[in-house]
């Protein structure tokens, strides 16, 4: 982790000495502009949190590091990357990766190697369970998206192909209930979508609905566990979330407009509003809405909502004109991983998570601008 973060700041380091030196032969075309000052706008309305606390070194810490220095990976990407070729390669790796990853945690479970409660693994190379699947939940759509459309070069299509198996033998090995459920939906709809292009787009979709079915259906075990997304009154796990939430709802209404402050959650909730019921000891709220309001207060949250449905509605707008697959990821990425995963675990502050989610959509945003 030290390694990567000292790699990440040598290249944010390198890139703003090349944009200072090469600024007068830098630019930044508007509509990429535009995301910049929806996120400001972000930033701004967050920031009152970090600065009116009980604890300021701690939230103005937390401020910088969750929501300035893990974006700052995309600004290597839309100011020095103006080659689709490169951009490409850089999307083949992801897949290639979340291939490899996948597949690792299916080689855990089948080895009972290092599994984490439940008999869940989290993978080799990234080893966190919940971690895996928010990036399942993330990268199977977009993989699926690239497998399907020939817009993208074929070097693509197979690195997204080969994802796509490694993924869903990672969903197997990772036991992630959200990512089973998600990427489902995500899988049928995307997949009918792109049966107007190609009929037989239809056959992988039934191949994969009998496969996946039959395969849950000769394992009870499976069955039980698929089922249990949906029991609040026994399972543990959802009880736990059920509980932070209600403490959530007590948080926001006692800080309603600024909030506890960004990285006081934990310490708040366990000196003032953990209930007796919660045995888990939770560090988080489970669902990004509910963290950035209790921290952010409604302001916090109205420019996080505010920046995703500008995002939305930008790609929204122009994907309807131009039916490219860049725009049709944006929104895909944009709900899987921030309210679809991040309406059962705080996926806005997974580090690693969040900066996957940014390489992946600036690499979109540059993709199609090059092209328009």
């Amino acid at each position: 982790m030290a390694f990567g973060n000292l790699l990440y700041g040598l290249i944010i380091l390198m890139t703003l000495i090349t944009c200072w030196y090469r600024r007068h032969e830098i630019s930044i075309p508007q509509s990429i502009r535009q995301y910049g000052w929806a996120y400001l706008g972000m930033l701004l309305c967050v920031l009152p949190s970090a600065l009116i606390s009980t604890d300021i070194a701690v939230t103005t810490k937390y401020f910088l590091n969750i929501w300035v220095w893990k974006v700052l990976v995309i600004v290597p990407i839309l100011l020095c990357i103006k080659s689709s070729r490169k951009l490409y390669a850089i999307l083949s790796v992801f897949f290639v990766y979340m291939g490899i990853d996948a597949v690792s945690a299916f080689a855990q479970y089948l080895l009972g190697y290092n599994l984490g409660p439940g008999g869940r693994a989290g993978g080799v190379i990234h080893g966190s369970m919940m971690g895996l699947a928010m990036l399942l939940t993330l990268a199977f759509p977009l993989a699926l998206i690239a497998a399907y459309d020939k817009r993208f070069p074929s070097y693509v299509r197979k690195s997204a192909v080969f994802s796509l198996f490694g993924m869903l033998l990672g969903m197997w090995g990772n036991q992630s209930r959200g990512s089973w459920l998600f990427n489902g939906i995500n899988g049928a709809l995307i997949t009918l979508r792109y049966c107007f292009v190609n009929i037989r787009y239809v056959l992988v979709l039934l191949v994969a609905v009998v496969g996946i079915g039959y395969a849950f259906s000769s394992n009870q075990a499976y069955v039980a566990r698929f089922e249990s997304t949906f029991n609040i009154s026994t399972d543990g796990s959802n009880l736990g979330r059920i509980y932070v939430w209600e403490a959530d709802k007590q948080m926001i209404m006692d800080h309603p407009v600024t909030g506890v402050g960004p990285g006081l959650w934990q310490k708040t909730y366990r000196e003032h509003y953990k209930l007796k019921q919660e045995t888990q000891d939770l560090g988080h709220s489970h669902n990004n809405l509910l963290q950035i309001a209790s921290e952010s207060g409604l302001l916090g949250l109205v420019g996080f909502l505010g920046f995703s449905i500008f995002m939305f509605c930008k790609s929204l707008k122009h994907y309807v004109k131009t039916r490219n697959p860049y725009d049709l990821s944006i929104l895909v990425g944009l709900i899987s991983y921030l309210f679809l995963f991040g309406s059962v675990d705080y996926t806005w502050g997974n580090s690693s998570g969040i900066r996957m989610f940014w390489i992946v959509m600036a690499i979109m945003i540059q993709l199609k601008t090059i092209e328009s």
